[in-house]
């Protein structure tokens, strides 16, 4: 098996900015702290780095895959537009009603979605 080095972003893989990552995980770890001291019935509770860190970790993962979701719906619905502007270009002879309304609902679906 060859030991070749994989590049930092093989694969189309996501970028994340580790030192934001850092920076949510103290914070959260520094919330965590705050709310056991502040309650009496946590009193034996003890707030996690770790915990926090793999919380930091999960809500900028969340954050890449939203992201990306929006941006495959975004593309979509410039398609959409595209095709409505092209069957409104149609002829008069041409009856268009059905496959209007087909896109335009699928359109309203989207933009619910994106919103």
């Amino acid at each position: 098996m060859p030991n070749t080095p994989v590049p930092a972003a093989a694969g189309g893989m996501p970028k994340f900015y580790r030192s934001q990552i850092m920076r949510d995980a103290w914070a959260l770890y520094r919330q965590d702290k705050a709310y056991i001291a502040n309650n009496t019935y946590l009193a034996g509770a003890v707030a996690s780095f770790s915990a926090s860190l793999k919380e930091a970790w999960r809500r900028a993962k969340a954050a890449a895959a939203k992201r990306a979701v929006s941006a495959a719906v975004a593309a979509r619905i410039d398609e959409l537009k595209s095709q409505l502007v092209t069957l409104e270009s149609k002829s008069f002879r041409y009856r268009i009603g059905f496959e209007r309304g087909a896109l335009v609902s699928q359109l309203m679906k989207l933009e619910r979605e994106a919103a």
